[in-house]
C-alpha cells in the first residue's frame, strides 16, 4: 500500500498547502506550526522527496509564497491521512486515548511501550501529557496508573466526549473526514449518513449552528451509534428540560431517523444528550434581536454580564461601547453560548496566531473573568477569552470610527514625483483611513528642516536619517506599496491604534533600570518557573499570595506565551508597587512549543495597571524585531538591546 513517510507537522503543512488557493509566504507557514522558516523550507524539501512517485509538489514563486499542485490531489489527500502510526507525541497520546476510551478494563504500560517502540520515560510523559489534556481539562476524566496498570474511568460520556474530540481535532472542512488521521474507530460510511441526516434536519426545523458545532453533533452522533452497538450507552438520568421545541424537534427527528435507517434502538438520556447538543449550539437570528426585545430573547443572567462587563471596561479603561448596538447584541450572544449546558468554539486556527493579533483585546477579555465566576461559578478557557477577544477586536474598530482624535498624525516623505506621494496617501487612507490622518507629502529633502514634534508616523520611501527626534517614528516603504510594507504599517498600528489606552502612562524605562535580573535560573518546567518567579514578588512584599494565584492560574487558563524568543508574563492583581523581573536562561526552555531565552515578570499597582498593554506590545515588537533566542546570553546583551530602543517606543 502507498504512503507517505511524514512526521505530524509534515502532514499539517501539506494539508495547509492543499487548502489554500492562493500563495502562502514560509513566515505564514512557520507561524502556524509553531515552527522557524528554515524548518518549514526542510520540511517541504522533505515532503517533496515523498510526492515525487505521485507526481505532485510544493513549488514557490520567489517572495511570494507556496503553492500545492498534483495530477491527482484526491490521492495525495488520501495518503496524508495517517492509520496507525507514532510518529510524534500527538501520534502516540491519540492512540493512547483511544485504546483507554474502547478498553473496560486496565492497559499493561509494558505492552504498550513494546506496542508503541517507545521507552518507559516516553510513555511516562505521554501519560502526563494524557492528565493534562483530558484530566485536568474537559471532560475531567480520571486516569488511574497503579502497579503499572493504566486505566479511564468507566464514565461513559467523558469517554465519548474524549471519542468525539480525537475524531473532531483536525477536522477538514472542506471535505467530510479528518484532515490528518483516518477514521480508526467510526464507520465512514455510518459518519458519511449522519452528515446528510444532521444537515437536513438542522435546515427543516430553521436552526442555526456554527461549523465546529455541526461536526461535533454529526460525530457525535456516530459515536453514539458505535458505542451502542457495542453495548454501551449512557447511565440514565432524570429527563432533561426541553424548552426549545425547534431542537427538540430537530434532534427526535434526527434520532427517529438512526432508528429507522440502523435499526437500533436508543434510550431517552441518549435523546436528552443530542437535545442538549443542539439547543445549546444553535445560534439566534439576528436580524430577529433588538434592543427592544433583548429582555424576551436573553435570561437576567445573561444581560446582567453584559451590563457589568461594559461598566467595567468604562471604569477601568474608559472604553464607552454603550453607542455600539451591534456590540451589544453581540455580546449577549456570546454569554448566552458560553452558559449554555454545552459549548464549544472552533480550535482550528493555532492559537498562537490569534493572541498575536489580539495583543491588546485578549486583556480586555481576561477582564471578563471576575464575572464569569460571579455569575457562572467558573473561569472563562483560551478559547472561549479568546472568542470574546474576537468581539471586543469589532468593537474597537467601531470605537475609532466615533473618535477621529485618536488617528495617527502621519507624513509621508517621497523622493518621487508628488503624483506618486499622493498615490501612496490615497492608498493608505483607503485601507487605514480610521487609523491615519495624512497631515503632509513633503521631499525627502526638506524633511530636516520639517517639524515632526506633533507627528506620530513618518512614512519614508529612502533609506535614510532624518533627526534623532523622529526615532522610532519612522516606516521604510517603497513608492508602490509592497506585502512587506503593508506587514511592517500593521504590526506598527496594532500598537500604535491603542496608544490611547496607555497615552499617559509615560516612559517604561524606569521600571527596566529598577527591575530584579537573574541569570543563573534553570527550571524543570513552566510552572516552577512561574511560581519561582513570581515567588519573589511575594517574598519581597510587593505583592500579595493572591498575585501568585492569580499569575499561576493564567498560565494554566491562557499561556501569556505565544511567540519564541522573549515572555512576558503578569497578573493583574494590584500589587503595591509596579516591578519587573528580568530572566535571562542560560539554556532556552520549551515553553508550549515556544523557545523562550528571556523571561520578564510584572506586577502592576492599580494605578498602573493599563502599562501592561504597552509593555505587551513593546515586548512583541522586539520579538518580531530580533531574534532574542539565539542573539542574548546574558544581562549585558539585554540591556544593550534595550537601551537601543527609541524613546517613541517605550
Amino acid at each position: 500500500m502507498d504512503t507517505l513517510s511524514l512526521t505530524l507537522r509534515q502532514r499539517k503543512l501539506l494539508h495547509i498547502l492543499q487548502s489554500h488557493e492562493n500563495l502562502i509566504t514560509g513566515s505564514e507557514l512557520a507561524s502556524q506550526l509553531n515552527a522557524t522558516a528554515r524548518t518549514i523550507r526542510s520540511d517541504i524539501a522533505a515532503i517533496n522527496l515523498e510526492l515525487k512517485p505521485f507526481n505532485a509538489k510544493i513549488d514557490s514563486i520567489r517572495s511570494k509564497g507556496y503553492f500545492f499542485t498534483a495530477e491527482n490531489g484526491d490521492k495525495i489527500r488520501e495518503l496524508n491521512r495517517i492509520n496507525t502510526a507514532f510518529f510524534t507525541r500527538d501520534d502516540r497520546i491519540r492512540y493512547l486515548a483511544f485504546q483507554l476510551c474502547l478498553t473496560d478494563t486496565p492497559i499493561n504500560v509494558y505492552d504498550l511501550e513494546d506496542e508503541m517502540f517507545i521507552s518507559h520515560t516516553t510513555l511516562e510523559n505521554d501519560i502526563h501529557t494524557l492528565k493534562l489534556l483530558y484530566m485536568l481539562k474537559s471532560p475531567f476524566i480520571n486516569i488511574t496508573n497503579q502497579h503499572s496498570m493504566l486505566s479511564f474511568e468507566p464514565d461513559e460520556r467523558k469517554r465519548r466526549h474524549i471519542l468525539t474530540s480525537l475524531i473532531h481535532r483536525h477536522w477538514n472542512y472542506n471535505s467530510r473526514e479528518n484532515a490528518i488521521y483516518e477514521n480508526e474507530y467510526v464507520s465512514e460510511e455510518i459518519l458519511d449518513q449522519m452528515i446528510d441526516i444532521v444537515s437536513q434536519c438542522l435546515h427543516k426545523h430553521r436552526l442555526r449552528m456554527e461549523d465546529t458545532n455541526i461536526v461535533w453533533l454529526n460525530i457525535a452522533c456516530t459515536i453514539m451509534y458505535e458505542r451502542l452497538s457495542s453495548g454501551y450507552m449512557l447511565p440514565q438520568a432524570s429527563p432533561v428540560s426541553k424548552p426549545d421545541a425547534s431542537a427538540l424537534a430537530a434532534s427526535n427527528e434526527i434520532l427517529a431517523t438512526m432508528e429507522r435507517l440502523f435499526s437500533i434502538s436508543i434510550p431517552p438520556q441518549e435523546y436528552d444528550e443530542i437535545y442538549l447538543l443542539i439547543s445549546s449550539a444553535h445560534i439566534l437570528d439576528p436580524s430577529k434581536i433588538t434592543l427592544a426585545n433583548t429582555c424576551r430573547i436573553f435570561d437576567a443572567s445573561v444581560l446582567d454580564m453584559a451590563a457589568e462587563y461594559m461598566e467595567l471596561l468604562q471604569e477601568f479603561y474608559h472604553l464607552d461601547f454603550s453607542t455600539d448596538e451591534d456590540f451589544y447584541l453581540t455580546l449577549l450572544q456570546y454569554i448566552r453560548f458560553i452558559l449554555a449546558p454545552v459549548h464549544r468554539f472552533s480550535t482550528q486556527e493555532n492559537p498562537s496566531i490569534s493572541k498575536s493579533h489580539l495583543i491588546t483585546e485578549l486583556e480586555l477579555a481576561w477582564a471578563f473573568q471576575s464575572i464569569a465566576l460571579k455569575h457562572a461559578g467558573y473561569y472563562l478557557n483560551e478559547e472561549e477569552l479568546l472568542h470574546l477577544a474576537y468581539c471586543i477586536s469589532g468593537a474597537l474598530e467601531f470605537h475609532f470610527e466615533l473618535h477621529p482624535e485618536y488617528k495617527l498624525s502621519t507624513v509621508i516623505c517621497c523622493h518621487e514625483h508628488m503624483t506618486v506621494a499622493w498615490s501612496i496617501k490615497r492608498k493608505l487612507l483607503g485601507a487605514y483611513e480610521k487609523y491615519l490622518k495624512v497631515t503632509a507629502l513633503i521631499p525627502v529633502n526638506q524633511a530636516k528642516n520639517y517639524d515632526f514634534s506633533d507627528t506620530d508616523l513618518i512614512l519614508l520611501t529612502v533609506h535614510k536619517k532624518i533627526s534623532d527626534e523622529t526615532l522610532g517614528k519612522i516606516i521604510e516603504i517603497s513608492p508602490y506599496i509592497s506585502p512587506n510594507d503593508i506587514r511592517k504599517l500593521e504590526i506598527y498600528l496594532q500598537s500604535q491604534k491603542v496608544s490611547f489606552l496607555y497615552r499617559n502612562t509615560g516612559s517604561v524605562r524606569s521600571f527596566f533600570e529598577t527591575a530584579y535580573w537573574h541569570e543563573d535560573y534553570e527550571f524543570d518546567n513552566i510552572f516552577s518557573a512561574v511560581e519561582t518567579l513570581g515567588s519573589e514578588f511575594v517574598d519581597k512584599g510587593i505583592a500579595g499570595r493572591e498575585y501568585l494565584s492569580a499569575l499561576l492560574q493564567r498560565e494554566s487558563l491562557c499561556s501569556n506565551a505565544y511567540c519564541s524568543g522573549l515572555l512576558f508574563q503578569f497578573a493583574m492583581t494590584p500589587a503595591k508597587q509596579t516591578q519587573l523581573s528580568f530572566t535571562v536562561l542560560p539554556r532556552r526552555m520549551n515553553w508550549r512549543n515556544h523557545k523562550i531565552r528571556v523571561i520578564v515578570t510584572a506586577a502592576f499597582t492599580a494605578a498602573d495597571r493599563t502599562l501592561v498593554f504597552k509593555l505587551k506590545h513593546f515586548f512583541y515588537r522586539l520579538n518580531k524585531q530580533c531574534d532574542i533566542t539565539n542573539a542574548v546570553y546574558s544581562k549585558d546583551e539585554l540591556l544593550q538591546l534595550l537601551t537601543a530602543q527609541p524613546d517613541a517606543h517605550i
